[in-house]
């Protein structure tokens, strides 16, 4: 029995990412021993160091990625997410500064009430991933083909929201989102693991999880079961969207601007990524979210090692296997601003 479980644990994907995970850190632990290194800053209360660091930038990748691993265990693929993410920040933002004519210089208020400002983006990346659902499950078309019209037509909804500028803002409770801490961790981290704890007892707990794994073995023998499995594409699909959502408000209250351009930009590229470091296959089927987590952090913690070292960006993109994923032309330390391409971006009242 020993034996046996000792075999099963080593044919499982999620070991082997775990043990690539481990790998990458006892490499960095060899080279930079201070890799490690975790300080608490007392005056913003906040835990600070590469780990940490690893864990929060990956935040929204893991979030998307929670959504993605559902869409690629039915055998589908949704490349719109990215999209979403810009749409979810623009949204937010326009709530935020409404009329850059009447209120020209960004500070810490909000035009509208803060409560639309969360919910109104979150309902219309939902309904877009219910618009890329009904595609998909009602009207048969290719998951690609699908959610290729909102990877598009998702960043032109974006420049129309905000009239093709970038707001920035300086409101204090939408920037705790992406900025501020709780318990001594970066807000992302905790928002991260309240949905993939939720999105585990959902799939796991109820009879979900294996109504998506069905669809996505056979989709024709689920329907002779009884299986809706329409109806579970466009559930998936919709929480996709909403997931999207979630990230896009993080990464605006990152660097407190909207950028319909370079926002969740390659997002859908890392999202499948690490949920195929994760252990699950694309051809559909059984899922692993604890592995899509695990090759989350992978991503993260290559990208912040090369970075950590000063390694320049075109090696990033070879150790990530290939796929287009930074646009910044200089080295940058762990803890540094990823999306700094944002910050330096000129207010749209000038």
């Amino acid at each position: 029995m020993c034996v046996k479980s000792k075999e099963s644990i080593f044919k499982s994907k999620l070991t082997w990412a775990i043990i690539a995970e481990i790998l990458i850190l006892i490499v960095a632990a060899i080279i930079e021993p201070r890799f490690f290194s975790i300080e608490y800053n007392t005056e913003t209360g906040m835990l600070y160091g590469s780990l940490i660091d690893i864990v929060n930038r990956s935040a929204e990748i893991t979030i998307i990625a929670m959504g993605m691993t559902l869409v690629i265990a039915l055998g589908g693929t949704d490349i719109s997410v990215g999209a979403l993410v810009a749409v979810a920040g623009a949204f937010a933002l326009k709530l935020l500064r409404w009329d850059v004519t009447q209120y020209p210089t960004p500070g810490d208020f909000t035009v509208k009430p803060f409560i639309l400002v969360l919910i109104v983006p979150l309902v219309i990346c939902t309904l877009m991933g219910l618009f890329n659902g009904v595609l998909i499950g009602k009207f048969k078309l290719q998951p690609i083909i699908a959610t290729l019209i909102l990877m598009v037509a998702g960043r032109g909804i974006a420049q129309i929201a905000t009239n093709g500028k970038q707001f920035t803002t300086g409101y204090s409770p939408f920037r705790f989102i992406g900025q501020g801490s709780f318990l001594g961790l970066p807000f992302p981290i905790i928002l991260c693991i309240v949905i993939c704890a939720a999105m585990m007892i959902f799939v796991r707990k109820t009879a979900f999880g294996t109504f998506v794994e069905s669809v996505g073995i056979n989709p024709s023998a689920s329907r002779v079961t009884g299986l809706k499995s329409d109806k579970i594409i466009i559930i998936v699909y919709t929480i996709t969207g909403f997931l999207s959502g979630v990230a896009g408000l993080i990464y605006s209250s990152r660097i407190s601007s909207c950028d319909s351009n370079n926002a969740g930009l390659n997002y859908e590229m890392d999202a499948i990524l690490a949920v195929v470091l994760g252990g699950t296959s694309m051809t559909g089927g059984k899922f692993s979210l604890a592995g899509t987590i695990v090759g989350s952090l992978i991503i993260r913690t290559i990208t912040t090692l090369v970075y950590y070292f000063g390694i320049v960006f075109r090696v990033d993109h070879g150790v990530q296997g290939g796929h287009h994923r930074r646009r910044h032309h200089h080295p940058v330390r762990a803890g540094a601003q990823d999306d700094g391409h944002a910050q330096g971006a000129q207010d749209e009242g000038r």
